[in-house]
């Protein structure tokens, strides 16, 4: 295996799908719980890691679904 002349660091910031953004302002808004937004994210979160995965990256990120 030959090593880059470079480092590269997964930071992970990814496109966060339509249904996670609008839970997010229905958290914000008061209309759902912490706990209920958790949830929601759970699957995008499993998805995105399992994408990765598929693709074959040694490095795994969350997308940073769970955060603002």
């Amino acid at each position: 295996m030959t090593r880059p002349a470079f480092r590269a660091d997964h930071v992970g910031s990814l496109l966060r799908p339509a249904r996670l953004a609008e839970a997010r302002q229905q958290w914000k808004r008061g209309e759902i719980t912490a706990e209920a937004l958790r949830t929601i994210e759970d699957e995008p979160v499993r998805e995105v890691v399992a994408l990765q995965e598929s693709v074959g990256l040694q490095s795994i990120t969350d997308g940073e679904f769970r955060r603002d």
